[in-house]
């Protein structure tokens, strides 16, 4: 801020000072006068100031003396010899000359820089009145006040708000070029920055060789609240090609990148920036690409940088920079330079294990997990007080973790989780620590014990139902193991898992012999899905527990499972099963059930072909024949006619029974001739027909004679079928029964009166106990349930039979039809108790016959 200017001419000491004119008081005073006037006016003003001085002190009353001390103290000002001149100012006593020197005065004290004298004494003067002169000097005061004053004090704030008004008041008068810069200077002060960039601004257009310099100081301030406004200024500048175009260039960069615009920073032309400013603009060029993830740029132009910068704080701060780029794009080779200059520069700073931990982290995630083991070991070892040792140590269990070495996991979990008991990470060193502690124990069973202590510890911690349910099952697993029945019963009271089910299901069995409990949980544990143990061991643990409860067909069935799951199943046991499925096959020709024995009889014969040349149950060289025509009566069952014969031929010896199932299949093949000769040699083999095999042989002979020969053979099959008939033996039908009715209906053909007859006299016959023959047979159904529910349905359907041909025979339609309701109710009986599939198949083709209307 520059003056109002100081005194430079001189006129007659008294002229300036008389008016109007004063009188001397005496002649002497005047000659006094006279003489100091012509001293003057000669231009001798060093005589005429002693002589001033020498007036005042040997006239101290004349009216003359104010007027001397203001031209004293003009002179003194005009020498700059500004402490003398207030003190001459200072003696005037005359009010008017008092007013008259007072800005004298006040550019004393502006020049003497007594500030707060200046601001009080312009204070009192402008309280009278106005004058723009002495607001002027205010402002200055108060305004050099405010630059002593200590930065963000309340003492600035006051001074800059009590400074503002009087020089917003100058900035609308002539003086506004003076004051303007001291105005922004204020605004900046108390932080109005629009209003000092705009002031600014005016001058930059007021004054075309100051545009440069205001407008850099408009950028500067507009930097402080719009830095997109600051930046156009800049650029601005920057456009001008004058002094500081280079610098506000590179205040374009910094803003730019303080903005977060850094996608604008690539196209800043280094070439247009200070020299000594171009490392600088590499950093912020890198940190730029840094925020926006190009981590392979920002290394090269943090690098550019560090190879050339100073130590000094931006250095510490371009290397972390640098460090967090290479960690960033996983650039090991940048890392490691980075972390060698650090380390050299900075050996004792808190973020070199910072550094060294990224590099193991980051050797983690390129897989070299044992080099990463090591850094962070080194780590621990060197810097016993890094701040983020929690997450240190627990990386060094996770990483046992990943690698599998338990035996290191668990001590360092056990570390991690007893050094920082409240970490965030210390719920997941839980579970490092508790799957180590089970995987020793499963490599070493004499860890169990310790497992088991470490799961009380580890059920202890806050658990989800899940998880919790999870860690209990291996709890009980272990006790299990150990022989703790009632430990482990404790641990799986609560069985939520398939495995937890088959787990506490053994329990049952090996701590409390309890096997109902053991088949009951056992069951519902492999219909969930256990894989605890081998399902194919399960189920015979469960076939031997079914034997022991005596539940044969229960033990059947997992016997068959186990065998289906591929468990190597002892040969006696496959023939115990194929003989209980067998002898079911027998009573019911179930195809699910043939298919089983199906598998289980091929089974066997693989067994029996694997052994033939050892010790084992079977004797033979090859599979007995019991098997063969087991297997190849199953065939037949399940429609497999062709293996059927083909096994059946293959047999050197063939029993009877192996003979009359070789028959059927030829004949199932309408192999008629192959088939005749097989039954009429098991028939002529036979002396009776009481065996069942002859007498089957026999019956089947008959049937296929009668389907393929003429009616000359009638007699001759008769004859066959009256054998059966007469050699009836209670334990071979339903042959003989079959035989009977056959032979009724060769016999009567369409005579229905000797159908009746033959029907009444063939029911009678087999009723009848006069004979030895009959009274045998009739005693064997006291002892046999079955034969003789079979025996009593072949009676109710020739009774049936008989009721229907009687029925035909009368005309009485009354009579007939109630005939015919008696047969229909005796043959709806027979198909649904459904004894024996010959019987059921008659009754059911008769209902259809006789009572089912034709269309």
């Amino acid at each position: 801020l520059g003056g109002l200017g100081v005194l430079t001419t001189l006129t007659t000491p008294i002229q300036l000072y008389c008016a109007p004119p004063l009188q001397a008081h005496s002649e002497e005073e005047a000659l006094f006068l006279r003489r100091i006037v012509d001293f003057w006016q000669e231009g001798e003003y060093h005589i005429a100031r002693n002589q001033m001085e020498e007036f005042i002190v040997q006239f101290p009353e004349s009216p003359f003396s104010d007027v001397l001390c203001g031209a004293l103290g003009d002179l003194s000002l005009r020498e700059k010899n500004f402490t003398t001149a207030l003190e001459h100012y200072s003696q005037i006593q005359s009010p008017e000359l008092c007013d008259q020197v007072f800005l004298s005065r006040m550019q004393c004290l502006y020049e003497m820089q007594w500030y707060a004298n200046l601001a009080d004494e312009c204070e009192a003067y402008l309280a009278k009145k106005e004058n723009l002169q002495v607001t002027y000097y205010l402002a200055i005061a108060l305004y050099h006040q405010s630059l002593n004053a200590t930065n963000a004090s309340e003492e600035l704030q006051h001074l800059a708000e009590k400074a503002l008004p009087h020089f917003q008041s100058l900035y609308q008068s002539e003086l506004s070029d003076e004051v303007a810069q001291g105005l922004a200077h204020l605004h900046c002060t108390l932080k109005h920055f629009p209003q000092a960039a705009d002031i600014y601004l005016n001058l930059a257009q007021k004054h075309a060789h100051l545009k440069e310099e205001m407008l850099f100081q408009a950028g500067l301030i507009q930097s402080e609240f719009d830095k997109d406004l600051a930046i156009q200024t800049f650029a601005t500048i920057a456009e001008l090609g004058q002094k500081k175009a280079k610098e506000a260039a590179y205040n374009r960069l910094v803003l730019t990148f303080e903005s977060g615009r850094y996608e604008e920073l690539s196209h800043i032309d280094l070439n247009t920036l200070p020299p000594d400013k171009i490392g600088m603009a590499h950093l912020f060029l890198g940190r730029g690409h840094l925020h926006l993830k190009n981590y392979s740029t920002a290394i090269q132009e943090i690098q550019s940088y560090v190879a050339k910068a100073p130590t000094s704080e931006t250095l510490h701060a371009a290397l972390l920079s640098l460090l967090d780029a290479a960690y960033q794009s996983s650039n090991l080779a940048s890392l490691d330079s980075a972390i060698a200059q650090f380390s050299t520069l900075y050996p004792d700073d808190p973020e070199l294990p910072k550094a060294y931990f990224s590099k193991a982290q980051l050797l983690k995630k390129e897989g070299h997990l044992e080099e990463a083991h090591t850094q962070i070991e080194t780590i621990l070892a060197q810097f016993p007080n890094f701040p983020q040792k929690a997450l240190a140590l627990f990386e060094l269990a996770h990483l046992d973790y990943q690698a599998n070495h338990w035996a290191s996991c668990y001590p360092t979990a056990l570390s991690f989780i007893q050094t920082f008991p409240n970490h965030d990470l210390t719920p997941f060193a839980w579970r490092y620590f508790i799957t180590s502690s089970a995987e020793i124990a499963a490599l070493n069973p004499a860890s169990c014990e310790q497992l088991v202590s470490d799961l009380h510890q580890f059920l202890e911690q806050p658990l989800d139902t899940a998880e919790k349910n999870e860690w209990l099952f291996v709890l009980g697993k272990t006790e299990f193991e150990l022989g703790h029945y009632s430990e482990a019963f404790d641990a799986l009271q609560n069985p939520t898992s398939p495995n937890a089910l088959l787990l506490l299901s053994l329990v049952y069995r090996e701590g409390r012999a309890d096997l109902p409990s053991f088949c009951q949980l056992a069951e519902e544990a492999l219909a969930k899905g256990a894989t605890l143990i081998d399902p194919a061991q399960v189920h015979i643990s469960l076939f031997n527990a079914y034997l022991q409860l005596s539940q044969p067909k229960q033990g059947a069935e997992h016997l068959y499972q186990a065998f289906i799951h591929k468990a190597d199943i002892k040969l006696e046991n496959l023939l115990w099963l194929a003989d209980s499925y067998f002898n079911q096959l027998l009573e019911d020709e179930n195809q699910a059930l043939a298919t089983r024995t199906a598998a289980v009889l091929e089974k066997i014969q693989c067994k029996a072909a694997l052994h033939a040349n050892s010790t084992n149950l079977f004797t033979a060289t090859a599979c007995p024949e019991v098997i063969v025509y087991k297997l190849a009566k199953v065939y037949s069952i399940l429609g497999r006619t062709d293996e059927q014969i083909t096994l059946l031929e293959k047999l050197e010896a063939p029993s009877p029974a192996a003979k009359l199932l070789l028959a059927q299949g030829y004949a199932q093949k309408a192999n008629i001739v192959a088939a005749m000769r097989v039954l009429n040699e098991i028939v002529s083999q036979s002396l009776t027909l009481h065996d069942p095999i002859s007498a089957e042989a026999a019956l089947e002979s008959a049937r296929l004679q009668h389907k393929t020969h003429s009616t000359l053979d009638t007699v001759k099959i008769a004859a066959q079928l009256k054998n059966l008939v007469v050699q009836k033996n209670l334990f071979n039908e339903p042959i003989h029964l079959e035989a009977a009715l056959d032979y009724i209906d060769l016999q009567a053909k369409a005579d229905l009166r000797k159908k009746l007859t033959l029907l009444q006299k063939t029911k009678a016959d087999f009723e009848a106990t006069d004979d030895l023959l009959s009274k045998d047979y009739h005693e064997a159904r006291l002892h046999n349930h079955n034969k003789d529910q079979v025996y009593q349905g072949y009676m109710r359907l020739m009774e049936a039979l008989a009721l229907i041909t009687e029925a035909k025979l009368i005309e009485d339609l009354d009579h007939q039809k109630s005939l015919r309701a008696k047969a229909k109710t005796l043959l709806l009986q027979i198909v649904q108790e459904s004894i024996i599939r010959s019987l059921t198949e008659r009754g059911a083709l008769l209902l259809e016959d006789e009572f089912t209307t034709k269309t």
